[in-house]
C-alpha cells in the first residue's frame, strides 16, 4: 500500500499527463494524421467516415475526462465518493474505443470498425432526438444508407457494421492490445458499478467509517468514504490505456 506522499506523488504524475495532452488536444495539430501513414490510407477508404477522426475524438474525450478527474481528485479539496469513478469509467470507454479501432493490423478491420463506429453515433443522435421530439433534419435511413455505400466500396458486411459496437467490447479489445498490468476490463466494471450506484462497487471498494443501527429490524445504516489512494486505482489504469491509446494513434498516423 503506498504511503499518503507517494499516493498523492503519482496524482501529481497523472495531473501533469492530463495538463500536457490536453493542451495537445486543444491545438490544430496536436493529433495529426500524416500522409502515407496506415490512418491515412485507412481514411481515404472510410470517406467522409475518416477512421481517424473517430479515434481522435474518443482520445480527446477521454483526455477531458482525465483532465476533468485530476481536477476533481487534486484540486476541488473535497473527495467524492462515486464521481471520481464516473470521470474514470468515461476516460477507461473512450480510450479503449480508440484502441479498438485503430488496433487491427489489417485496414479492412479498421475501416469496418470505423464504420460502425459512427453508425453507433447516427443512431445515437437520432434516437436523442426523436425521442425528446426534435426535427431530425436528415433522416436516419439516409444516414444509414450512406454509410452502407462506404461499406459496399470495400465489400465489408453493412449487416456487421449496422449492429455498430458496445463499451465491453472495446474494453476487452483494448486489455488484450495492451494487456496492462492494472488491467482494463477489472477497473472499467469497477468504475460502472460507482456511476450506476450499485452496491457492490461501493461495499469492496470503500470504507465504512461508521455503522448505525436503524429503525428497521435488521437493517444497518452505514456511511462510507473514499480515499485517495483507492482512487489512484481507476486514475492510474484510465492513464496507462490513456497512453495506450495515444501511442497507438501515433504509430498508425506516422508514414512508415
Amino acid at each position: 500500500m503506498p504511503t499518503q506522499e507517494q499516493t498523492h506523488a503519482k496524482w501529481r504524475q497523472i495531473a501533469t499527463l492530463a495538463e500536457i495532452l490536453a493542451e495537445r488536444s486543444g491545438t490544430s495539430n496536436g493529433f495529426a494524421v500524416a500522409q502515407g501513414s496506415p490512418l491515412a490510407g485507412d481514411d481515404v477508404h472510410c470517406q467522409p467516415y475518416h477512421a481517424s477522426h473517430a479515434v481522435r475524438t474518443s482520445i480527446t474525450a477521454a483526455v477531458d475526462h482525465l483532465h476533468a478527474l485530476c481536477a476533481l481528485v487534486v484540486e476541488s479539496g473535497y473527495l467524492h465518493l462515486a464521481a471520481p469513478a464516473t470521470l474514470a469509467r468515461g476516460v477507461l470507454e473512450c480510450a479503449s474505443t480508440a484502441i479498438w479501432i485503430a488496433s487491427p493490423t489489417t485496414r479492412d478491420e479498421r475501416v469496418e470498425r470505423a464504420l460502425r463506429w459512427n453508425i453507433a453515433d447516427v443512431k445515437d443522435g437520432d434516437r436523442a432526438a426523436t425521442g425528446a421530439g426534435l426535427a431530425v433534419p436528415t433522416p436516419l435511413q439516409d444516414r444509414k444508407d450512406k454509410i452502407e455505400a462506404v461499406a459496399n466500396r470495400r465489400a465489408l458486411s453493412f449487416k456487421r457494421i449496422s449492429g455498430g459496437y458496445t463499451s465491453s467490447e472495446a474494453v476487452a479489445a483494448a486489455e488484450d492490445f495492451l494487456k496492462p498490468p492494472l488491467g482494463v476490463v477489472l477497473p472499467w466494471r469497477l468504475a460502472s458499478g460507482f456511476a450506476h450506484g450499485r452496491r457492490w462497487a461501493m461495499l469492496a471498494f470503500s470504507d465504512t467509517m461508521q455503522k448505525q443501527a436503524s429503525a428497521e429490524p435488521g437493517v444497518v445504516n452505514v456511511k462510507m468514504e473514499n480515499d485517495h489512494t483507492k482512487v489512484l486505482f481507476l486514475g492510474l489504469a484510465g492513464a496507462q490505456v490513456l497512453k495506450g491509446a495515444v501511442r497507438l494513434f501515433e504509430q498508425r498516423g506516422t508514414a512508415p
